[in-house]
């Protein structure tokens, strides 16, 4: 979980797309956001607007209080949003236009089921010059909205709520934020229920060698392995905060990802079964545009039944190695501060430092 993404009124909708027709007789419903002068809405263009999208997500991450500076490409939009048809892009994403700056900020909605109800969530990038509380309000109005409509449409959670999500930085746990993002989304009714660090080993000196317990053992990572360990780290998050089902578009994206370097994955293994992974990734861009040698030591998980064996300790042992020999002189990770497996205090018996914050933000829709 990490700040990095992977979203007054003008008295009329910003409205550029036709509703569509879904082939069966009903009208999709599309979003709209009541954008304060001197804004305007507009669609979604295809891959000429990823330029855009991925500028304002980098902004953002690059600005945010975590100091995180996750650089987001074109290329990384692009494998996103490869499958998501025309007509839930057009229903569920605007771009808001300045008359001199071009596109400021986008925003997608859309549901998953998780443990918790159905998640509406908002994805609302906004360029921090543009970071304004009239235009925030109107995007969360207009993204509520259009929750609320496709309740009516579609009937409530039959196991839990339906609520308006988002995802924000924040000062911290026991900080009350004060003329930013989550102070406009609390004016809005939203509550931040969940937390998550972004965290740092400033250093790859003198780091703690875990040995893994008997019969696991770390082998390279082909490609046959692959389907093993993507349903492995699904399994190992089944029914924790904020998952959902996992798609076979999701499996796509994973294969297509274009920072994928199995060179630098640490999986362990017990027999065929794998029961823990770090999938490590170094961004020679991001580092480039920041001037640092970081490497990123994510996408960590153990198998249920192995958990409190020291495996994801003894990996992520392995893997600041791994990044350590390719020349990196730091490693960065995002945990949730709550996860029942301790994460937060193995990491930080690993050397890694809280650098900042961001939350969850849920409005329950009564």
């Amino acid at each position: 979980m990490s700040s990095a993404f992977i979203e007054p009124h003008c008295g009329r909708p910003a409205l550029v797309i036709p509703p569509f027709d879904d082939g069966g007789g009903r009208t999709l419903i599309v979003m709209r956001i009541d954008a304060p002068p001197p804004y305007s809405t507009r669609g979604y263009r295809g891959r000429a607007d990823h330029p855009a999208m991925a500028r304002l997500l980098t902004a953002h991450n690059t600005t945010a209080d975590s100091s995180d500076g996750s650089l987001v490409t074109p290329q990384q939009i692009d494998n996103d949003y490869a499958t998501r048809t025309p007509e839930t892009i057009a229903n569920d994403f605007l771009i808001i236009e300045h008359p001199d700056d071009g596109p400021v900020a986008y925003v997608r909605c859309g549901v998953d089921d998780t443990p918790e109800g159905r998640s509406h969530f908002l994805i609302g990038p906004v360029d921090p010059d543009h970071m304004r509380r009239p235009l925030y309000l109107a995007i969360l109005a207009g993204a509520e909205a259009r929750a609320r409509e496709r309740v009516a449409a579609d009937g409530r959670c039959e196991y839990g709520p339906d609520f308006l999500r988002t995802w924000l930085t924040h000062p911290g746990p026991d900080t009350t934020p004060r003329d930013c993002a989550p102070a406009w989304a609390e004016e809005a009714g939203m509550r931040a229920v969940r937390f998550g660090a972004s965290m740092v080993r400033p250093d790859l000196e003198n780091i703690l060698d875990v040995p893994l317990p008997d019969g696991v053992e770390i082998r390279p990572v082909e490609p046959p392995h692959l389907r093993a360990i993507f349903d492995a780290n699904n399994d190992a998050f089944r029914g924790h905060f904020g998952e959902q089902e996992i798609k076979e578009d999701d499996w796509r994206r994973f294969c297509e990802n274009p920072d994928l370097d199995l060179t630098l994955w640490r999986v362990a293994w017990s027999g065929d079964t794998v029961v823990g992974q770090v999938r490590s990734y170094i961004n020679a861009d991001e580092n480039a545009l920041h001037h640092r040698s970081r490497g990123y030591t994510e996408f960590i998980s153990t198998h249920p039944d192995y958990r409190g064996k020291g495996i994801a300790s003894a990996l992520l042992s392995a893997s600041l190695h791994a990044i350590r020999d390719r020349g990196m002189t730091e490693a960065a990770l995002g945990v949730d501060t709550q996860n029942p497996a301790n994460a937060l205090a193995i990491y930080q018996r690993m050397g890694f430092v809280v650098t900042g914050f961001d939350s969850v933000y849920d409005k329950v829709l009564d």
